[in-house]
Formats: C-alpha cells, structure tokens, sequence
C-alpha cells in the first residue's frame, strides 16, 4: 500500500459475536470467521497500509457465564498489555483461505 499516513500503524478488529465458536468454523452454519474478515482486514485495513494483527473475538458473550466473560476480559487485557510486540498477520490469501 501506497498510503504513508498508516504504514507502520497497527490495527486489529475486536468484537463479539451471537453465536459460539463452532458457528463460525468451516463446519458451522456461519462458514469459517476468516471469509467474513478478509474484506476488512485485507481490503481495507492492509490496502490503507495498516500492519493486521489478528483479531480478538469472543464468542457468544451475551450467552456465556459471568465467569467466562470475566475470562474474556482478563484476555483481552492481557492481550492488549503486550499488543506491540505481537507480529502482524499475513494479509495474503493463503492465511485466510490455505487451511479451509
């Protein structure tokens, strides 16, 4: 990407979804979570010249226990304590579509 205002800027995606984990693998009703990403992640954050880290999902908070969504957040904050020492994904095909 062309686009020097956001090269050497990071950016993830970081949401939750109304169904489990297993609705969005390759054997789910949703398909695999990796189509619904690559416009966002490939065609819009990479294309602008942003460096993808992975995204952070949690699945099916409204439907998990309070313990489990604590769980989620503790991750979540630890996750973001070393966010700038996480390497980029590839925004490349393969990555999205090479194991489905």
């Amino acid at each position: 990407a062309d686009l020097v205002i956001f090269q050497n800027k990071l950016a993830l995606l970081s949401f939750t979804t109304g169904g489990d984990e297993e609705m969005y693998s390759k054997k789910g009703p949703s398909d695999n979570i990796r189509f619904l990403l690559w416009p966002m992640q490939h065609g819009i954050l990479h294309f602008c010249g942003f460096s993808v880290l992975s995204p952070q999902i949690c699945f099916a908070s409204e439907y998990v226990t309070e313990e489990k969504r604590k769980e989620m957040l503790i991750s979540w904050v630890k996750r973001l304590q070393t966010i700038w020492e996480e390497k980029p994904i590839q925004c490349v095909p393969e990555w999205y579509f090479g194991d489905i």
